[in-house]
């Protein structure tokens, strides 16, 4: 079964990177720079993807923003948000669990490691 990857990232480099390795690992993955498209792309899609990398500073809506109203719309229940980071204060990554993320990934990163983590998370 492949599953469906969006990624929320301000940082193309990191995109690229996410991007190879996870379609090197059979995932399908999409990509938006910013926190208001990734609400209208998942607001706006039909097939939810299975899993979402967000990032939490980001133009437009932050990435705790937007975890906060995908926890608060029961569409989202399944939905496996991993936050990608560079704020790894111990506040952050606790708000980030207060408000339902499944994981979460300070940056820098091993591409191989988000891989791992997916799979774990979508079992």
């Amino acid at each position: 079964m492949t599953h469906q990857i969006l990624i929320a990232e301000d940082d193309e480099p990191i995109i690229e990177i996410l991007r190879y390795r996870l379609e090197s690992d059979a995932f399908e993955v999409e990509a938006v720079t910013d926190g208001d498209d990734c609400w209208e792309t998942l607001e706006a899609t039909e097939d939810l993807p299975d899993a979402l990398l967000l990032d939490v500073m980001m133009p437009g809506l932050d990435g705790f923003t937007v975890l906060k109203r995908l926890r608060d719309n029961s569409r989202y229940d399944d939905l496996v948000v991993i936050l990608v980071t560079g704020r790894g204060l111990e506040e952050d990554v606790v708000r980030g669990f207060e408000l339902g993320a499944d994981d979460y990934v300070m940056k820098p990163f091993s591409p191989s490691e988000i891989a791992v983590r997916l799979k774990r998370s979508l079992r």
